[in-house]
């Protein structure tokens, strides 16, 4: 009579799969701009973005009307944002910024892939409502 001899179970080594690195990712700050400009424009309560004199004359021939009043620096794969907006009148003021705070990042941060460091929003001016 033959004897059955036990082995011991050993589980199969998981390998994982070696990440492959095709280039480098980059997106542009006008890009980002861009990205912000729109989340901007849905947010409840923001009338426009505001720009100094030269800066819309400079954007308006650039073509970047959609970046008025918006600048981006990404740093360490950090972006910080500043925006300049005039508010709808009767609309909660600190409301509105927090809203477009919230719709920029998240617009940012799912579009781009990029994180968001901070967002300052600056309020400086208020759009009166058109009498009909």
């Amino acid at each position: 009579m033959s004897e059955i001899i036990e082995k011991p179970y050993n589980e199969p080594e998981y390998i994982a799969p070696q990440s492959v690195q095709m280039g480098t990712i980059h997106i542009s700050n006008d890009v980002l701009s861009k990205i912000v400009g729109m989340a901007a424009q849905s947010t409840n309560g923001v009338s426009s973005m505001s720009v100094g004199l030269t800066e819309g004359i400079a954007k308006s021939i650039s073509g970047k009307s959609l970046q008025k009043g918006i600048d981006v620096h990404v740093k360490d794969d950090q972006a910080t944002i500043q925006l300049r907006i005039n508010i709808q009148y009767g609309n909660k003021m600190h409301e509105v910024c927090r809203e477009l705070q919230h719709n920029v990042q998240q617009a940012v941060e799912q579009l781009a892939g990029v994180m968001v460091n901070e967002i300052k929003v600056q309020v400086v001016g208020v759009s009166m409502p058109e009498t009909v």
